[in-house]
């Protein structure tokens, strides 16, 4: 065998295996991106639910909801206080 027969063959071998690299990282990364947009999906749900029953509770109870917004308005003014 010749040295650039050896050479060609090296070659070759490299090119293929940056394309496996190339494409396995690809992969990795489109699976990435589902995973990444599905928990997305999942904590603006969450989020959704939380703001549709905390509008429900100070609905169903604006003078309890007040107070309580009151006292936490007073607690974090004595922390910032500090």
């Amino acid at each position: 065998m010749s040295s650039s027969h050896v050479k060609d063959e090296t070659i070759h071998h490299v090119k293929k295996a940056a394309h496996e690299v190339d494409s396995d990282l690809h992969d990795a990364a489109n699976q990435a991106g589902r995973k990444v947009r599905g928990m997305i999906d999942t904590a603006s749900d969450e989020i959704t639910h939380a703001s549709d029953r905390v509008s429900k509770e100070i609905h169903s109870n604006p003078v309890q909801s007040s107070l309580i917004a009151l006292g936490v308005g007073v607690v974090l003014g004595a922390l910032l206080r500090r």
